[in-house]
């Protein structure tokens, strides 16, 4: 049952319907209490409002003088009488067993006399035969005694006969004085009874109808456990279906990712060629679009750092497609100058997207170095990225043009630019993933102008500390906010 009662709370329509279920009993069995009660009430009500209006109107029609003479004609309980021989007796015994018969009561009416001297009752006239005159009224309730002059009811009162009602009205002689009491029964029980059987009645209709209620909520209950059974399996499967491609898709991204890792260049290459160097390279997912790329001919060192369309899978390919471009232009083809380097990198770019019925308008942009070591020449070329030189505190910046390396509206020749280089300068490749990151307690961008001041204040630490403080810097930034792009950035120490 437990198991079944679980099940039930575990799913949210046949919780709310077993909610629903619940407060109707609960609604029902209020207002059928709430009814009994009421009904019980207004039936007491009922009844003393019945008896009140029978002593009331019979005290009215008895002569309180008379009764009064007739009380005091055996006030003496020693001597023998007979008060049925009295013709007062009889006469208001008369009027109150009429008034008994024709009310239905199930109680004789009687008259009480009272003796302030003793604060005691006796009793006086009755409507039935027996004979109760001048004997004591034991214990009688407070409100007889509180209400002689105005008459009023008793509280309920149990004996072994049942449960019975009371009302009395004061019996006035000609001057308006209050002579004695007139007081009515009734026995409730019957009435109770009948209440609690009418109720009763609806209790077992209302229970026909929570049975049927509750039959109905368990059919439904079970229709919609089983199609929540069926959805579940369903989900199920399914959710193992996506984890399997999701599995096989993993495992052909990071797949990538050693292809790509391959396509890098290793730190040993930097160590070989260079005083000393860094690469912070952080991908915003497994695989990334930027890329960085290092070749030495001769005394010629050709380094590159670029940043291609998009990021995840789709950078990773176009990074692929861009890094054999430049491996062919400048291994096979032997262009030594970067700017001739970037036309053709970008005719080859161009031509592997457009083979398709789709024209492709992705490319990169990039920041592209040949540095004659004899010489200590650097001959720059650029797609929107320059390069820093750190020299003497303070950076020189290399001028890029403004396109691409891939289709754009108006193409023109990329430019080369030469920079004689200088003992102890420091040279910083990047793409734009770092100054584009938000964050802050602001949540703006690092922007460039920040990022170049952070370079200035660290460049005359060692290559592997500014890494250590590039990595801790854009991690405080970013803080909780996502990454949003691919980070590169490259120093080295001519």
């Amino acid at each position: 049952m437990s198991k079944i009662l679980n099940r039930i709370l575990d799913n949210l329509a046949t919780r709310i319907i077993f909610i629903i279920y619940v407060f109707f009993i609960l609604v029902t069995a209020f207002f059928l209490v709430y009814g009994y009660y009421n009904e019980l009430s207004l039936q007491k009500q009922r009844q003393y409002d019945k008896l009140k209006a029978i002593v009331s109107s019979l005290a009215i029609n008895i002569d309180g003088d008379a009764h009064q003479e007739m009380i005091s004609s055996y006030s003496d309980i020693h001597k023998p009488y007979t008060p049925q021989e009295n013709p007062t007796y009889r006469k208001i015994k008369s009027i109150l067993a009429k008034a008994e018969e024709s009310n239905g009561l199930n109680s004789p009416i009687y008259t009480l006399i009272y003796n302030p001297a003793k604060n005691k009752f006796r009793y006086g006239i009755r409507s039935d035969n027996f004979i109760d005159l001048n004997n004591e009224y034991r214990q009688p309730p407070e409100s007889l005694i509180k209400n002689f002059e105005t008459g009023g009811v008793l509280p309920p009162y149990r004996s072994e006969n049942g449960i019975w009602l009371s009302a009395f009205y004061p019996i006035k002689s000609a001057s308006g004085k209050v002579v004695a009491l007139l007081e009515a029964d009734v026995e409730f029980s019957g009435f109770k009874a009948s209440v609690k059987r009418h109720y009763l009645n609806e209790a077992a209709i209302v229970l026909l109808v929570i049975i049927g209620c509750f039959v109905f909520f368990i059919l439904y209950t079970r229709k919609i456990l089983r199609e929540e059974s069926e959805k579940n399996r369903l989900l199920a499967n399914q959710k193992r279906i996506i984890e399997f491609k999701n599995k096989d898709i993993m495992d052909s991204i990071h797949y990538a990712l050693k292809i790509q890792n391959a396509m890098l260049p290793e730190d040993k290459h930097f160590d070989e060629n260079f005083i000393d160097s860094f690469v912070f390279y952080k991908s915003k997912d497994v695989v990334a679009g930027d890329f960085y790329w290092l070749e030495r001919i001769g005394d010629d060192i050709f380094i590159a750092v670029a940043d291609c369309t998009g990021h995840g899978v789709p950078g990773a390919i176009l990074s692929i497609i861009c890094s054999n471009a430049l491996e062919k232009v400048i291994c096979e083809m032997k262009i030594s100058n970067p700017g001739k380097i970037l036309d053709e990198v970008r005719k080859i770019v161009i031509n592997f997207l457009t083979k398709g019925e789709h024209e492709i308008n992705d490319g990169m942009d990039i920041a592209l170095c040949k540095i004659n070591v004899r010489q200590s020449i650097m001959e720059y070329s650029g797609a929107y990225n320059p390069v820093y030189i750190v020299r003497n505190n303070e950076i020189i910046i290399t001028q890029p043009c403004k396109q691409p390396v891939g289709r754009f509206i108006v193409q023109k020749d990329f430019k080369c630019t030469m920079h004689q280089l200088e003992k102890g300068d420091s040279l910083y490749l990047f793409t734009d993933g770092f100054a584009d990151q938000f964050g802050g307690p602001n949540k703006k961008k690092f922007k460039y102008k920040q990022f170049r001041n952070l370079i200035l204040a660290h460049s005359h630490k060692g290559m592997a500390a500014q890494k250590n403080i590039l990595l801790d810097t854009f991690n405080n930034w970013r803080g909780l906010e996502e990454q949003i792009d691919d980070v590169c950035v490259v120093g080295l120490q001519f």
